[in-house]
């Protein structure tokens, strides 16, 4: 879990391009948290999504 929006979207895209898989910042109360596409569930709220191949 992360407090600070910007540490969280750097990790996702970070993660993307590493594990070459899509991946999504997610807000939890107030901290973010990333996870990838795989586990996107229609009940979170999205922030950023980070798409290796765009």
């Amino acid at each position: 879990m992360f407090s600070d929006i910007w540490i969280a979207r750097k990790s996702a895209l970070k993660l993307s391009r590493t594990l070459m898989v899509a991946t999504m910042v997610i807000a939890v109360g107030t901290q973010f948290s990333v996870i990838t596409a795989e586990d996107h569930d229609n009940s979170l709220t999205i922030v950023n999504e980070y798409d290796p191949y765009q």
